[in-house]
């Protein structure tokens, strides 16, 4: 459903080919059988076929159920973005568990909460990451070596494994809470087949080549992996190391990638260097943040034989709930977030869940076999989010998104902001409630708030105002770096405000509450600039200006000190490569994080030292870099 009145039904014409009753592992299985020898992942120098990833499954999943795993059973994917990652995950189904993917480089803190809640039973890790595992609560979770155990696996061994059906939970995906702590969403496998099987927006087949680039913490990954594997198609993966728009375009280029789906930010970053180097793309999706109409018209300049989709949905309706194919030659200043996907309804109600007729503004709702089971052990949120609405085809079970939007007369939706306090910085759903309570739960700290500030295109600055319970505080030069350093500890760096003032009383309205719109504006940096000296400190800065949104940058100022994200050292990067018309490697901008000491290191006056690295020393700092980028990651 799309609305009332004139507005037309949402198409369920898919349906005709799917089976919402399949799960996810069955479809991949029958490609398996009638294509053995095509290849299915390759990540790098590894690959894997049809044949030898459900033989190895297989395997996998007759070893969880002999560790006692049973249907409904949550196991722990501890892991990086890997070839193994996804062979695990497809034995967690086939077992008849749900795989709860987390991200290995997210705080202590964070991950001690997730394992928690959901108290696996069994932990995958990857002892040979070279990422430092931090101390887990004491659930009786077990860890498990994922490397190590592929390879000791009897593929011969036979276990009953469990018959699962397409409502059964397919994964739990934690994502940013209102409350203080992210919640877990729990999504069941005909989520998923909704997703990519014989949809409207997007016509997957065997021959395609899709990419994965997401972390196995974000959604995007479920549409990349599965939009592969579902289809008997290719899914190549982006090697754990490479993370520069160089890296990005070489392994789409070299592998003929087809279908890639990227986040807001890094589809702009891409259309600000696009060349028509990428012959053998045909569909490129992005979403996660409101799309730019001239970054749209910027890529289809450069690839015009390539369909464009603006695609739009929260984690609790799987990925993707509505899409715009982006027609050619679109001219319009508004991008709309197009209609809903096959097997999906939407409609935009008022506060009292009654739909509203076209071009009124209200909350959209989702509809359909994407959205999720509800909340992990939050029965109060999920029945206040997951709700009943009346509509002409009877009651539906809808998610209240709290998006705002507005519907037209044909179905198209228009993304009009938020209800609450969430924001979204570069696909990642970030609830400054949940910010405030971390930094609440300091006892330095009488009180904390956190506010976002739109500096420019693309560039959102997260703030947090603090009131130190100690008066002493108010002037202590060392107050705010101890209250950031415990509040990384706690939460994701995409989180972490990039700046933070001490405030001795919060301006309040004449009713008493907090003013926050008179919350006082950070600057950037409170120190006086010099004047570049050199034609490199000049290109440099420019870029960071560019990047970070700021006029007056330091030349000795560490970038992500600055607020610099992962994204934005993208940005500067590729704008520093096509100024030098060479290219950089991307580890000299964490080595080298001031403008200062990267010019010196372009001009070719780096120390001796450096220049002396052996190899593994030069390892190790890929390791360190990796790991940095991960942890600055949105």
């Amino acid at each position: 459903m799309t609305g009332t009145g004139s507005v037309p039904e949402t198409s369920h014409g898919a349906r005709i080919r799917y089976d919402r009753e399949r799960s996810v592992h069955d479809v991949v299985r029958e490609h398996a059988r009638a294509n053995p020898s095509a290849t299915a992942i390759l990540f790098g120098d590894r690959s894997i076929s049809y044949g030898e990833l459900d033989r190895l499954s297989d395997a996998l999943a007759g070893y969880l159920v002999r560790q006692g795993i049973e249907k409904g059973d949550v196991v722990g994917l501890l892991v990086p973005r890997a070839l193994d990652t996804v062979v695990a995950k497809l034995a967690i189904l086939k077992a008849g568990g749900a795989y709860l993917p987390i991200d290995p480089t997210f705080p202590a803190d964070h991950l001690a909460y997730v394992i928690g809640e959901c108290a696996p039973k069994v932990v995958f890790v990857d002892g040979a990451s070279g990422i430092n595992m931090p101390a887990l609560p004491d659930v009786g979770s077990r860890l498990v070596d994922l490397p190590q155990l592929l390879v000791q696996l009897d593929l011969d061994a036979s276990v009953e494994l469990p018959v699962v059906s397409g409502g059964d939970a397919a994964y739990v995906m934690y994502t940013s809470g209102s409350t203080g702590r992210p919640k877990g969403v729990a999504i069941p496998h005909r989520g998923i087949t909704r997703l990519v099987l014989d949809q409207n927006y997007i016509d997957f087949d065997r021959s395609d080549v899709v990419l994965h680039t997401a972390t196995i913490s974000f959604d995007a990954a479920t549409f990349e992996i599965w939009g592969a594997l579902v289809n008997g198609a290719l899914l190549v993966g982006m090697p754990r190391g490479s993370f520069s728009l160089t890296d990005l375009c070489d392994v789409m280029r070299d592998n003929g990638v087809t279908v890639a789906l990227l986040t807001t930010g890094l589809f702009n970053l891409f259309c600000d260097h696009a060349s028509a180097g990428l012959p053998s793309l045909r569909h490129a999706l992005f979403g996660g943040e409101a799309g730019s109409a001239g970054h749209v018209r910027r890529f289809q300049a450069a690839y015009p034989g390539c369909r464009l989709t603006n695609a739009y949905g929260p984690t609790e309706c799987t990925v993707i709930a509505t899409a715009f194919t982006v027609p050619q030659g679109f001219q319009e200043p508004e991008l709309p977030i197009g209609k809903a996907i096959s097997n999906t309804g939407v409609m935009v109600v008022d506060d009292a869940m009654k739909p509203l007729p076209p071009g009124v503004e209200g909350q959209l709702a989702l509809a359909g076999d994407g959205v999720a089971i509800g909340y992990i052990n939050r029965p109060d949120l999920t029945a206040e989010k997951f709700v009943s609405v009346e509509t002409a085809d009877g009651p539906m079970r809808c998610y209240l998104t709290g998006d705002l939007a507005t519907i037209g007369e044909d179905g198209t939706l228009f993304f009009k902001g938020r209800r609450d306090r969430q924001i979204k910085i570069n696909g990642k759903r970030i609830e400054l409630d949940e910010i405030e309570a971390a930094l609440r739960r300091d006892p330095r700290l009488l009180d904390a708030l956190v506010t976002c500030h739109d500096q420019g295109p693309s560039i959102k600055r997260i703030v947090a105002y603090l009131r130190p319970r100690n008066e002493a505080d108010i002037d202590n030069a060392g107050f705010v770096p101890a209250v950031m350093e415990k509040l990384r500890s706690a939460l994701p760096a995409y989180m972490i405000p990039s700046a933070a003032l001490v405030l001795r009383e919060f301006p309040l309205t004449k009713a008493g509450k907090v003013d926050r719109a008179k919350l006082p504006l950070p600057a950037v940096e409170d120190v006086k600039t010099e004047a570049p000296e050199s034609q490199n400190e000049e290109i440099l800065t420019r870029l960071w200006q560019n990047a970070l949104g700021a006029a007056d940058i330091p030349l000795d100022r560490n970038f992500f000190d600055l607020g610099g994200t992962s994204l934005q050292l993208l940005r500067v990067h590729a704008g520093l490569e096509a100024e030098l018309g060479r290219n950089v490697d991307v580890f000299a901008l964490f080595k080298h994080p001031t403008i200062r000491e990267l010019a010196q290191f372009l001009d070719g006056r780096q120390l001796q030292a450096e220049r002396s690295m052996t190899l593994a020393q030069r390892a190790a700092l890929q390791r360190r870099t990796v790991s940095q980028f991960r942890r600055s990651s949105p």
